[in-house]
């Protein structure tokens, strides 16, 4: 065998307690399994570290020269450990998002993450159409919660979760009152263009999905959501959105009804894959641990 840190403090426990079952009782284990450790402990180093009897224990020559080492051993770790701890102490981390990629589940995963890393504050940094990224293709963030599709080229994905798409319909519009509509039923409608350097983007939240059979529609082209919203409350466009936006972009004029026929939209966590950042990789596996919760 190794001796490993457990070892340490197995043999701690019971030297400053000198009794074998109020140390079981600090370890969380029982009496026997305890005792059982210590005689393995004794049999590697070839000497026994205490002198047991019906009523008492007691260290022996060797058990007093082991512990006093030990103890030297544990107390450098922890001070290490206090030192990296402080090292990082105001440390942020920033994490960039689109619109409403930021939802419940991001906030879980920074709570996760927050457990964990008390010291670390998090920056959440919004962005907009103009990098579907979020921050991550300039390297302006190491990490980002964001809504593909989008050119992924050097990056790396972790998908959260995916939600149905909605229609985003001008009041006045003759299915504004339907509970739900194919897409089918809507690709001769002036639609808005989300103008963005980013052509894959763009032309999913257009629905170029279900276009390729049909003559392109009018597109009224918009550069952020407060446009796309305007253009659809005046009547100009139709907007194919998330279900998000119901709940997060209300707007007096335009009607939600959920749409069929196109793709879910999915959030996802990204970073640069050759993103090194212990901190990063910390706030990563705080996002898988939530999805496998989930």
């Amino acid at each position: 065998m190794n001796l490993e840190l457990r070892h340490l403090r197995y043999v701690m426990a019971v030297a400053d307690t000198l009794n074998f079952t109020r140390a079981a009782q600090q370890l969380h284990m029982s009496q026997p399994a305890l005792s059982a450790r210590i005689r393995s402990i004794e049999r590697h180093l070839g000497a026994a570290l205490f002198r047991r009897t019906t009523r008492a224990v007691a260290l022996t020559e060797s058990g007093v020269e082991f512990t006093e080492r030990a103890r030297e051993i544990l107390r450098l770790l922890e001070e290490a450990e206090s030192e990296v701890r402080k090292s990082v102490h105001g440390t942020v981390l920033r994490i960039g998002f689109y619109g409403a990629a930021a939802r419940e589940s991001t906030t879980a995963i920074i709570d996760r993450f927050r457990a964990s890393h008390p010291q670390v504050e998090v920056e959440l940094c919004r962005y907009g159409w103009e990098d579907p990224t979020a921050g991550l293709r300039v390297r302006a963030v190491p990490l980002a919660f964001v809504r593909p599709p989008f050119d992924e080229h050097g990056l790396k994905l972790l998908p959260l979760h995916a939600e149905p798409r909605l229609a985003g319909l001008p009041a006045s519009h003759p299915l504004a009152t339907r509970t739900t509509i194919e897409v089918a039923e809507l690709l001769g409608d002036p639609v808005v263009y989300r103008v963005t350097s980013d052509q894959r983007w763009a032309d999913f939240w257009y629905g170029a999905e279900a276009r390729t059979n049909t003559p392109p529609p009018r597109r009224v082209e918009v550069r952020n959501l407060d446009d796309e919203l305007q253009a659809v409350a005046a009547g100009r466009a139709i907007t194919m959105t998330t279900a998000a936006a119901a709940a997060y972009f209300p707007r007096p004029g335009v009607v939600y009804v959920p749409l069929t026929g196109l793709p879910r939209s999915r959030i996802a966590l990204a970073w640069n894959t050759d993103e090194s950042d212990p901190l990063c990789h910390a706030f990563i596996d705080a996002a898988r641990a939530h999805i496998e919760r989930e």
